[in-house]
């Protein structure tokens, strides 16, 4: 808008002050051709009755030019029909040389080949530039005796001043134009800016699996076309995603299926083992019996644990318990862990808190604890039987956060298991079932935290868990 009206005011500007110069070219005009009507009719009234001027009648035409020169309030030239000057109101500018003593060319042929009744041009003297008028003298016997010219300098000055104040009117009204059409721009760009910052706001906000919140546009324009198709992709996109997580769950719960299946299996194949031995053995009335029933009954408890912890751990990540939070002691609940596991262990476990406050959080005193046993055993499990073996627990604030560290120098990750880490994955180690990370990935989500890693082959692990403050979680 603003640029459309710089470009109007440069047009208008351009076009009214060539057309005021052209009206002032016109008036001008009128004023020049009347004025030659006018003095042409003076000087016939004298001398339409000679055919030729003599040296008397010559002194008296100058006489008369310079009275109607005073009267009429301009010069006047008379030439011969051979283009010389014959008289003049104002001599002294041809005999000073400042305009040639023949008439002007264009305007001689135009009066010899054209014969008009008058002839209007503009002429120049230097850079002064005006307009003269020739007319024709004829005598009653329709004879051409002269030619009078009758050159016009209008006033410059008061063209100037009059285009001077128009152009100040019209630069007044157009910078009040201008103010007035920005502010009216302003408020046209915020109307239609606001809703769509509102559709840029909620679009950097939809995020896939979540709950995204439509725009409510009362209006039939072209925003609330725009907000129909947004409103109408969240539908769509809810319900990819809802397509999207039934397809993950059903694969994901079908995977785990299968791995559960295969883990119970694994047992029971020594079980039925035993069993079938200890059957012949009954059969055949072996001698050591007893000795044969202690160690098959032995056997048979191990793989019920086992098949015991197996349902246990997959019962756990199916179905995680309802958190009970409270407040607590980040820094107790490391320590118990840590002391725990330090008898238990023939790895070195040292505790670092590179914090001197008393870090409290809002969580579940349980499940923080089995996120701490759960990386603590896989940290043990990774060194495995190294003498020289050592994990290091660290905790340090970063502003509304606290970040948890468990460094250990076993044989890292590598790089085709870095992504898998935290999948969901049975395993056949009778130390784990696969699901402890995967757990303590979903613990720490729950309480809006994050878990990452950083690791190197044959250079141990570290895992690192960031949870908000306390004070933060108030807030």
């Amino acid at each position: 808008m603003v640029f459309i009206i710089l470009v109007s005011f440069i047009i208008i500007g351009i076009s009214t002050y060539y057309f005021i110069r052209n009206l002032n070219d016109n008036k001008n005009i009128d004023i020049l051709s009347e004025k030659g009507m006018s003095i042409l009719i003076e000087l016939q009234h004298g001398l339409s009755d000679f055919d030729t001027i003599n040296s008397v009648q010559q002194t008296a035409l100058s006489n008369r030019l310079k009275k109607l020169s005073n009267v009429f309030f301009t010069d006047i030239n008379v030439f011969d029909t051979k283009g010389d000057l014959v008289s003049s109101s104002r001599s002294q500018i041809f005999n000073e040389g400042l305009i040639s003593r023949k008439m002007n060319a264009c305007a001689y042929r135009q009066m010899i080949t054209e014969k008009p009744t008058q002839f209007i041009q503009k002429e120049n003297i230097g850079k002064l530039q005006y307009f003269s008028v020739y007319v024709p003298f004829y005598n009653r016997n329709g004879k051409v005796l002269y030619y009078v010219n009758l050159p016009y300098f209008a006033k410059e000055s008061e063209l100037k001043k009059e285009l001077s104040s128009f152009l100040m009117a019209f630069i007044n009204i157009y910078v009040f134009l201008i103010a007035l059409t920005v502010l009216i721009a302003l408020f046209v760009a915020g109307r239609i800016t606001r809703p769509l910052n509102i559709i840029r706001e909620k679009i950097s906000n939809v995020k896939l699996g979540s709950q995204n919140e439509k725009i409510n546009w009362p209006r039939r324009d072209e925003i609330g076309s725009l907000i129909s198709e947004y409103n109408r992709m969240i539908d769509e996109l809810s319900n990819s995603a809802n397509l999207l997580a039934r397809s993950e769950r059903e694969n994901a719960w079908r995977e785990m299926a299968m791995q559960v299946a295969h883990e119970i299996k694994n047992p029971l194949t020594p079980m039925k083992l035993s069993v079938q031995y200890l059957d012949k053995a009954w059969k055949d009335k072996v001698p050591d019996w007893a000795t044969r029933l202690e160690r098959f009954t032995k056997n048979i408890v191990e793989q019920i644990d086992s098949l015991s912890t197996i349902a246990s751990e997959f019962a756990y990540f199916a179905k995680m318990p309802i958190a009970q939070n409270e407040v607590i002691s980040l820094n107790g609940v490391i320590k118990s862990a840590v002391e725990i596991f330090k008898p238990n262990s023939n790895v070195s476990i040292s505790l670092v808190f590179n914090t001197l406050k008393d870090v409290k959080i809002f969580a579940d005193k349980k499940q923080i604890m089995r996120v701490m046993n759960n990386l603590l055993n896989n940290s043990i499990q990774a060194i495995g039987i190294n003498n020289q073996g050592s994990v290091e627990v660290g905790i340090s604030t970063k502003g509304a956060k606290v970040i948890i560290s468990v460094k250990d120098n076993g044989e890292g990750i590598s790089e085709e298991m870095k992504d898998k880490i935290f999948i969901p994955n049975f395993s056949t180690k009778s130390e784990g079932m696969g699901l402890g990370l995967a757990i303590v990935s979903s613990i720490i989500e729950n309480y809006e935290g994050r878990i990452w890693f950083d690791s190197e082959i044959n250079d141990g692990a570290t895992f690192f868990i960031e949870l908000p403050l306390l004070e933060d979680i108030n807030a």
